[in-house]
């Protein structure tokens, strides 16, 4: 249970290794602009940090009695096996904030520090979701760690409070915005545009990931999905839209989706996620098909989420392409892939580029379309 970047262990070792232990101390570290880092030096440059900090790390947390984990992309984790003492988790915490810090590393000639955010959880049940929540808040206040209380929690409320009132003016006032990046072929020919939700204010652009799940809890989610489709189907260009198979089981939602998208050249990106496994799903793609909308399997990591659908593109996940130029196996699994889609006449899409190696060993593997910020960032325009 080795992650195959860092070398350190995984998120399954970390799951392993907490339940065997009788007083188990997280820390959850999350590094700060990742995805910066990213576009302003490179994929690689992203990977060398996260290779240099969890080898720092893992040296940090065996001198201090603690073991260290990559558990995905940018977040790391330390634990220890600690009764709890109020003292020496205060000096734990500082050591550990005191040592993010200190890291810098050298890349290209270019110097490249690190921070982080930081959330901890001294209690004994649900370490991960706890820490999550103390870090999100430790993210949300831009502090540099937060431990898990009810204090958190009355944040976390308070945050939620004032997300909700957010969505609920971007409906009123038509502030739900389409963002679009396109989808190119071999050739940097534009064959779709994918489309984004996003609230846009005159503060700041928000995505998904902040409103989406306040959304459905709070009764706002069938409208905004409306505001997003009004607001694209005028477009007549090729486009895609993400969604859950999930919605394909509202009827409400289905027949929106449906009103909304026949015949006008759209494609949706159905995410690989349980909803996929109900019997029903076949039957409403067919419903789909029909109706001129093309159906792209998206997040795919192996030929086992290649269902017996009836689809035209298949989307890989990000995270074999991050890693196809240091990792064999993420390649012998992308040429498999590949192989089966041409096989079935689906066409293969490889998202989240953010490099020339990476659309090079792409293109290499003979992927059909390309897609990532090193080709084109989401904006508000349709250039489709």
């Amino acid at each position: 249970m080795i992650d195959a970047l860092t070398n350190i262990p995984s998120q399954n070792a970390l799951n392993e290794t907490i339940k065997n232990l009788s007083h188990p101390k997280l820390l959850l570290i999350d590094l700060k602009d990742f995805k910066t880092l990213n576009l302003e030096h490179s994929d690689e440059a992203g990977d060398f940090v996260l290779c240099e900090f969890a080898k720092e790390l893992q040296k940090f947390a065996m001198s201090h009695g603690m073991k260290a984990f990559r558990v995905e992309e940018d977040e790391f984790s330390l634990v220890k096996d600690m009764p709890f003492d109020l003292t020496a988790m205060e000096k734990l915490i500082y050591l550990v904030a005191d040592f993010v810090k200190s890291q810098s590393y050298t890349y290209d000639g270019n110097s490249i520090d690190v921070d982080a955010h930081i959330g901890l959880c001294l209690d004994q049940n649900n370490l991960m979701a706890k820490a999550k929540k103390a870090l999100k808040v430790a993210q949300n206040e831009d502090q540099p760690f937060v431990t898990y209380s009810e204090f958190v929690n009355r944040l976390l409320e308070e945050s939620s409070e004032k997300i909700y009132g957010m969505l609920k003016e971007s409906v009123t006032l038509g502030t739900i915005t389409p963002f679009f990046q396109k989808v190119v072929d071999e050739k940097n020919q534009t064959t779709y545009s994918e489309v984004f939700l996003r609230i846009v204010t005159n503060k700041t652009v928000e995505s998904p990931k902040l409103f989406l799940d306040i959304a459905k809890k709070r009764g706002f989610y069938v409208q905004t999905v409306e505001k997003l489709l009004e607001k694209i189907s005028n477009i007549s260009g090729v486009k895609s839209i993400n969604i859950s198979c999930e919605d394909l089981f509202d009827e409400k939602l289905f027949a929106l989706y449906l009103k909304n998208s026949k015949n006008t050249n759209m494609i949706f990106e159905l995410q690989n996620d349980s909803f996929l496994e109900d019997e029903r799903v076949e039957e409403k793609i067919k419903i789909l098909k029909e109706n001129n909308i093309k159906i792209c399997l998206d997040n795919i990591c192996s030929t086992q989420d290649l269902k017996r659908l009836d689809i035209d593109f298949v989307k890989v996940r990000g995270d074999l392409i991050r890693l196809l130029h240091i990792d064999q196996n993420a390649s012998s699994t992308c040429k498999d892939i590949i192989s089966t889609c041409r096989a079935r006449n689906i066409e293969t899409i490889a998202s989240h580029i953010n490099s020339k190696t990476t659309l090079d060993e792409t293109k290499k593997l003979g992927f059909d379309y390309f897609q990532g910020f090193f080709l084109d960032e989401p904006t508000s325009t349709f250039a489709g």
